[in-house]
């Protein structure tokens, strides 16, 4: 009886041959649904080279050959392939959300901060990170999400030079980077205007909320310090609050105690009062389209600039501007000297109220300034005491 010896456990001396046409197929193609050689079993293989030794019996003793495509020197530095570790994003192209903490978050403020936001850079996405995430959205056109992702980032520029979210003692640079601020605004960057107006002598909390108070206390500051009394905070206006130009002393309480029914003894209702008595006293003027005088002539606006004027409070010029730019009351907050501005045609015109349901104003239709009372049309009132 014949033994057959066992297939495949024959060992001869010798140097094996590799195959290398397998490991020229490319991965991921297969026969019959089987994956052909993956990339680490090709590394394993060719570093296997000269050290198998299986040969069948009696043949011949074969030459290692390299493949074409690797340079001899190859089989030595091949090693088993290991999946490459996933690449570095940087912080330009994280996208980060509320909660979000680290060190791109901090980019993300310093960069919010150079395009005038008002935040502390501490790398914790928290709700002021937010609010400021999506007025800067709102202020560049993008979806208003609060999600600072590829879009937000590009509008934002990138990351701003290091040092730049420091704080300076020079004032033009620290002021630049200040956002605009008016009445009605909430943020960070209005608890910092408020701290400045208490520096300069407000009677106001550090609230974060721009609201009456507060608006009268820029009111008292530019008038102070010359600026133009606009309520709106601006560049020169934060400049002039960190060089301590002016005072806003006295304006905290100056109307805030005072109710809609009071009139007597406030001196809020006596600058009201004349600056009706001052409107009146140009009726009959003619209406001259841009005209800010008597002797020239008065537009709308040109009038209830005039009349604060005389009174000591600057307005802007525009009917739009000096709706916009004081603060919208209800009727029954409205005190005679406060404003009229018709919604009509994008704020088109404006009067003095002189209570009653009666205004001062420069008529076009009738040519001239005239004390009447409100007609049916969309108007609000809006104050600057």
């Amino acid at each position: 009886m014949f033994r057959t010896p066992p297939r495949g456990a024959h060992r001869a001396p010798g140097r094996a041959v590799v195959d290398y046409r397998a490991l020229a197929v490319p991965v991921g193609r297969s026969v019959s649904g089987a994956a052909v050689l993956g990339a680490v079993t090709a590394g394993v293989a060719i570093a296997g080279v000269g050290t198998a030794n299986a040969q069948a019996p009696g043949s011949p003793q074969p030459r290692t050959v390299a493949p074409p495509s690797l340079a001899p020197q190859a089989l030595t530095t091949v090693a088993p392939a290991v999946s490459p570790a996933a690449p570095v994003v940087p912080p330009s192209v994280v996208t980060l959300r509320s909660g979000a903490r680290g060190s791109a978050v901090t980019s993300l403020q310093e960069a919010l901060n150079a395009n005038g936001a008002s935040l502390a850079v501490d790398g914790k996405f928290g709700s002021a990170t937010l609010q400021a995430v999506r007025s800067f959205q709102r202020g560049a056109g993008l979806v208003v999400d609060g999600v600072a992702g590829a879009r937000t980032w590009a509008a934002l520029g990138g990351a701003p030079a290091s040092g730049s979210s420091g704080s300076s003692t020079s004032s033009g640079s620290s002021s630049s980077s200040q956002p605009k601020l008016r009445q009605g605004d909430r943020s960070a960057a209005v608890t910092t205007l408020q701290n400045l107006l208490r520096d300069n002598g407000a009677s106001i909390a550090a609230d974060g909320k721009f609201g009456p108070a507060t608006h009268r206390a820029v009111l008292a500051f530019q008038r102070s310090a010359g600026l133009s009394v606009d309520g709106v905070v601006g560049p020169k206006t934060w400049s002039a609050l960190r060089n301590g130009q002016g005072s806003a002393a006295g304006s905290g309480s100056s109307s805030s105690g005072s109710s809609s029914s009071g009139s007597s003894g406030s001196s809020s209702d006596v600058s009201g009062s004349a600056i009706v008595s001052s409107a009146k006293a140009q009726v009959g003027v003619k209406y001259v389209w841009g005209g800010s005088s008597p002797s020239q002539g008065f537009d709308c606006s040109g009038l209830t600039s005039y009349a604060y004027k005389q009174n000591g409070i600057t307005i802007p010029r525009t009917a739009r501007s000096q709706a916009l730019g004081g603060q919208i009351i209800s009727q029954s907050e409205a005190r005679p000297g406060d404003l009229v501005a018709f919604t009509a045609d994008n704020y088109g015109h404006i009067a003095i109220y002189a209570g009653d349901g009666k205004i001062v104003d420069a008529s076009g239709s009738q040519g001239k300034v005239v004390n009447r009372s409100i007609w049916n049309s969309p108007h609000v009132f809006v104050t600057y005491r």
